[in-house]
């Protein structure tokens, strides 16, 4: 870290016009949850599968042996498909046979079938200062030991299951020629502890445009981070004028 800083600092001092007041390093807390979510594997649906959703919405028929022969297909093969369909929902066993249900119909327009896999886990990270999910924190230390302070302008936010869902539902989870996976829900979620990321701040003048404005850069991204700068400027820049002002009048 002590590189790093040396690094930055030099790289801020390469314009003649910029002091540098101040520096500190500091950490951003990150909280983390426990998140268990449901998937599907998604499939084109199969000739012989549009088959039997279209014979159900035609016909009334109960009986695998039934669409064995007219199909001329194993019933076996026949009553694994319908025991597959009605796990998925797309049909239901009605008084007079089977029926494509709601989704049964949407899925045959769309020619697509969903199979329900079993619930996943993974950890996620919340940012409250940026309001932001993340899938990961980087190098983030898992227990504050004492040795940097806090950003003090640490926000906090509610936990939100739909933007949770939103950020799983963009990840690519395994997919093949055949099928794709995909997100549909979040099960249950969790806070689990507060991770925390170590950040360098650089207080600032330039000299030529007469402005005081801050740099932090952000150690779980890698990068000078604009939300934190914006935040310190807005809350202390006033305060760095007026000691300067006061600093030169004696």
């Amino acid at each position: 870290m002590d590189k790093l800083m040396k690094e930055l600092r030099s790289n801020l001092l390469g314009n003649p016009d910029v002091s540098i007041i101040k520096d500190a390093l500091w950490q951003l807390p990150i909280v983390s949850y426990e998140v268990s979510f449901e998937r599907v594997k998604r499939f084109k649906m199969d000739i012989l599968m549009k088959m039997l959703l279209l014979s159900f919405q035609e016909t009334e028929i109960r009986r695998a042996a039934t669409l064995a022969e007219m199909l001329l297909v194993e019933e076996l093969f026949i009553r694994d498909l319908i025991d597959k369909m009605e796990r998925g929902r797309l049909i239901g066993l009605e008084k007079n046979g089977y029926k494509l249900t709601a989704k049964g119909y949407e899925h045959l327009e769309k020619g697509i079938f969903e199979e329900g896999m079993e619930e996943e886990q993974i950890v996620l990270f919340y940012s409250a200062m940026h309001d932001k999910y993340l899938l990961s924190a980087g190098d983030a230390s898992t227990a504050d030991e004492g040795k940097l302070s806090l950003y003090r302008y640490a926000a906090e936010g509610t936990v939100d299951w739909d933007r949770m869902l939103e950020l799983l539902s963009k990840q690519e989870w395994g997919s093949e020629e055949n099928f794709q996976i995909i997100v549909t829900d979040i099960a249950d979620c969790e806070e689990s502890g507060t991770v925390y990321v170590p950040c360098i701040e650089f207080q600032l003048y330039d000299k030529k445009q007469d402005i005081f404005y801050s740099r932090v850069w952000n150690g779980l991204t890698d990068s000078w981070d604009e939300t934190l700068e914006k935040r310190i400027e807005e809350q202390e820049v006033v305060a760095w004028r007026e000691a300067m002002a006061e600093t030169a009048s004696h």
